[in-house]
């Protein structure tokens, strides 16, 4: 009814005054189209009305589109022009059939009275054809212009109407992590994580993407322990203060201008907050600072939230080794110890006593000693030395497998020591589990560490596909001389001891499937499209200004060498080569000349007639009549020669094909007498 859409229309007021008022101005844009499109949807309209429709809807999907940065929204865009201009196209023949009435005709019986698709296809003709397609490509180059152009927004899920939710974490890395929790998504193929690579010629032989460190253990259980998460939370956490702990390294939101190695990283929506690194680094490149939080001590990049859209930040000055320097202020940790004692948690240990902390029954740690002593054998050996050692021992009583059978003993309650014990299969988690228990047991600092391990090189584009089933976690022990040493217990990993090895970036082997093909598309909508940063846009710019000058410089060349070559031929004597080659030319030259004298179109207008609505011959008629009315002679006798001729014309103009003269004949003589 009427009044439905009459009051909606008021509505719309206070609505979007609320977004404006509260100084959303992308949301109140969005939520103001949207009730546009819903008030469109809901009055009646006209067809002709309906362009606004389409155009509302349109600038909602780019709008869309530049919000989410989303490779989907180029195909919106493609599949939307299409359907767009094809229901404009019918909507304006419907028009014209019906002599602007359009709202009294029946679509159904306009189509059955005109022999549906047979008279359409007649009625399209070229010229449709040629238009739809034009208008369909500058809508597609003008809104990927526009694309690119306009930066990209932050909405910080504030559109209400579409109640954006950050998804939860696909791979289990938070600040918990239970044994089986990362092995259990190895079967999930999707790709969570790209790395693109410049300026490197070496990169590792099996990168480590490392996103989280954790301390506190309990059950099987590490996390991260309370102090060193009221630690990311307090504001000295942000990377102004890195400076603090990392004088040499450096946070910024644009990329800096020294010519070195960047890595840039793309990763997929719930991941995880936590970002992955790959070692040290020089300079951390962030769009929006406020929202990071960085761990010195752990070595750790947070977010504020799990991201519901794709993540892009960027490292330069990589040193991808097995080390880390350590981090502690111990002024910094006492007051979080105090915290948590006035807060009634006295039984809970602190950063860094947390990285000694063993299972709590007594049979445990009895077994767990015995085990270390065997592996030391007595002797006094450094963390390396013993991680080496204990790394062989699990690899001579274990095997790797992702499925484990974890038997029951019943005076061994915590299952890492009880799977020690036993002597069965099992995944990363338990060996990178039972080394650090090991280690803590013998004395030594360790933290297990979760991330990513190896990936796919595509081949297309050249980057790193990290997919969930790369998940993987290792252990890091504290070497006593100010470094964290990368220690990967899993069978075929390598003892501490054994060198990083790198490879050339060019001759490493790649993936080159159809899969990997479908996602090199997607990471080239990256680079050219979601990074498409000011930087970006400059040098774009630029190269669009070398190849206009390229070409121009080619058409100049080719222009100049073609002159040159008709001046020569000209110049040159007279041959049977010459002779047979101009004597061709004219030949082709006066035939084409009197075939066209034969014609009632010149070649221009037999070129442009399916560009051009109507007939060809009446259309010629109706401009030489026009001016003929406009050379009308003052004399008032005309001679009868010229009134034969108007009549001939207004014929082809207006006649039935049957009743005209020779068209050819009555344009002859209309030139002559009019």
């Amino acid at each position: 009814p009427p009044i439905i859409w009459k009051l909606f229309a008021l509505s719309i007021i206070p609505l979007v005054s609320i977004d404006v008022l509260a100084k959303e101005t992308v949301p109140a844009l969005l939520n103001l189209n949207t009730w546009l499109i819903l008030y469109r949807a809901l009055n009646h309209a006209k067809r002709r009305e309906e362009m606004q429709l389409v155009l509302l809807c349109l600038f909602l999907l780019v709008m869309a589109g530049m919000l989410t940065a989303s490779l989907v929204f180029g195909l919106l865009l493609l599949f939307f022009a299409g359907l767009a201009i094809a229901f404009l196209s019918i909507g304006t023949l419907l028009e014209n059939k019906a002599e602007g009435n359009s709202e009294e005709v029946s679509g159904t019986h306009a189509w059955d009275d005109d022999l549906g698709w047979l008279q359409l296809a007649k009625v399209i003709r070229y010229r449709n054809l040629a238009m739809g397609s034009a208008m369909f490509g500058s809508l597609l180059g003008i809104a990927a212009i526009a694309f690119q152009i306009i930066p990209r927004v932050n909405v910080e899920d504030r559109v209400n109407i579409f109640n954006m939710k950050s998804a939860a974490s696909l791979t289990g890395f938070s600040e918990n992590i239970s044994l089986g929790e990362v092995t259990n998504i190895k079967n999930e193929k999707g790709v969570a994580l790209r790395v693109d690579v410049e300026g490197e010629h070496f990169v590792p032989a099996t990168p480590y993407w490392r996103m989280l460190a954790l301390d506190a253990y309990r059950n099987g259980t590490f996390s991260l322990s309370t102090a060193l998460k009221e630690a990311m939370a307090e504001s000295t956490s942000s990377p102004y203060h890195a400076i603090r702990y990392w004088r040499e390294r450096r946070f910024a939101e644009s990329p800096s201008a020294i010519a070195r190695d960047r890595w840039t990283f793309f990763m997929e929506p719930g991941v995880s907050k936590y970002l992955p690194s790959l070692g040290s680094f020089k300079q951390f490149t962030y769009t929006n600072l406020d929202d990071l939080s960085v761990g010195p001590q752990m070595h750790v990049f947070s977010l504020k939230e799990t991201p519901s859209k794709m993540v892009s930040y960027q490292m330069e000055g990589v040193n991808f080794t097995a080390d880390i320097p350590d981090v502690y202020d111990r002024e910094y940790f006492e007051p979080l110890g105090q915290r948590a004692r006035e807060n009634g948690r006295l039984s809970e240990a602190v950063y860094p006593d947390t990285l000694l902390e063993l299972p709590d029954d007594s049979v445990d740690r009895a077994y767990l000693k015995l085990v270390a002593d065997e592996i030391s054998g007595g002797s006094k050996l450094s963390p390396v030395e013993f991680a080496s050692r204990a790394t062989e021992y699990l690899d001579d009583t274990h095997d790797y497998s992702l499925s484990v059978n974890l038997p029951k003993v019943s005076d061994i309650k915590d299952p890492v020591v009880r799977w020690i014990r036993s002597g069965s299969d099992g995944h990363c988690e338990f060996f990178a589990s039972s080394l650090i228990l090991l280690l803590r047991t013998a004395g030594y600092r360790a933290r297990a560490v979760v991330g990513f391990k190896g990936g796919a090189w595509n081949t297309f584009e050249k980057y790193y596909m990290v997919r969930n089933s790369d998940a993987h976690a290792w252990c890091e022990v504290y070497d006593g001389k100010g470094s964290w040493v990368r220690v990967d217990p899993t069978p075929g990993s390598g003892l501490p001891t054994t060198p990083e090895l790198t490879v050339q970036i060019d001759s490493q082997a790649g993936e080159s499937t159809s899969l990997a093909y479908v996602d090199s598309l997607r990471m080239l909508w990256y680079r050219r499209v979601v990074n498409f940063d000011e930087q970006a846009q400059k040098a774009a710019a630029v190269q669009l200004r070398d190849f206009f000058l390229a070409y121009i410089q080619v058409a100049e060349e080719w222009s100049t060498r073609a002159a040159m070559q008709i001046y020569a031929w000209i110049v040159a004597p007279w041959s049977m080569t010459k002779f047979y080659y101009t004597s061709s030319s004219l030949i082709i030259a006066v035939s084409a000349l009197l075939f066209q004298r034969n014609l009632a179109l010149n070649y221009r207008e037999l070129i442009l007639a399916p560009f051009k609505r109507g007939d060809p011959i009446r259309r010629k008629a109706s401009k030489l009549l026009r001016r003929a009315e406009q050379k009308r002679p003052k004399a008032k006798s005309i001679p009868e020669k010229r009134e034969a001729v108007i009549a001939n014309l207004n014929r082809l103009r207006f006649g039935r094909k049957e009743t005209w003269a020779n068209p050819r004949i009555v344009f002859k003589e209309a030139r002559r007498w009019l």
